[in-house]
């Protein structure tokens, strides 16, 4: 994690010694089709339902961004981030538990995270007030808040939680966007990886990562 920061620290600081325009893009933004790796368990009877990688509700972002031009077309930054993501939709599978069948709903293991972020930016220098460009972003999502595990059945009268874990993990995003008179809009594939771990279940660490698209809206300060 140390080596990250500091590579990110180090070609920020090439980033904002070079010549060229120096700006800060403030925006803020929501998540299309997100969705989590699915998870499963086992206790020491029978198989826990997988944890659905589908979600339900609202997530989304706040983000600034601090650029410096190295070319007429080519701008390096650095990217901070608040994100929080949308819930994990509710799992129902058929279980067996003391020799009674029935429906056993799972949910939980949701998180949010805070990237820091390195960013590459190409922009097409047309003829237009409209300009478009191309976005990179790669760096280290700290991820934290995560969401117990919860089962329950009305059908065989069994409930409980299982306290989870969340480790941080790479974070990047392509895309691209366009500029208009200073507001931005902006369609990006984002990705934070993450492994959770159930602690009451011994199991192992198992991947949790957190894929979407994030389509925003922001505006562009000049410094």
């Amino acid at each position: 994690m140390k080596k990250i920061l500091l590579g990110l620290a180090a070609l920020s600081a090439i980033s904002f010694g070079a010549q060229g325009d120096t700006y800060l893009n403030a925006r803020f933004g929501g998540d299309l089709g997100a969705e989590y790796t699915k998870i499963s368990v086992k206790d020491d009877t029978s198989d826990v339902p997988v944890l659905s990688n589908e979600t339900k509700g609202f997530g989304g972002e706040i983000a600034i961004e601090g650029y410096r031009g190295l070319t007429d077309n080519f701008d390096l930054g650095l990217g901070l981030a608040y994100q929080f993501h949308a819930d994990r939709e509710e799992k129902s599978n058929g279980v067996i538990i003391d020799g009674n069948y029935g429906q056993l709903d799972s949910k939980g293991g949701e998180y949010n995270s805070v990237p820091v972020y390195l960013i590459a930016k190409y922009n097409f220098n047309l003829n237009s007030e409209v300009k478009p460009y191309l976005k990179a972003n790669l760096g280290y999502s700290f991820n934290f808040g995560s969401e117990d595990l919860e089962l329950s059945s009305t059908d065989i009268n069994e409930s409980g939680k299982a306290e989870t874990e969340v480790e941080n993990g790479l974070y990047w995003a392509v895309g691209g966007g366009m500029e208009y008179h200073n507001f931005t809009v902006e369609l990006m594939y984002a990705l934070n990886k993450a492994e959770s771990k159930l602690k009451d279940f011994d199991e192992e660490k198992t991947d949790n990562d957190y894929g979407r698209v994030v389509l925003s809206a922001g505006y562009r300060f000049n410094l």
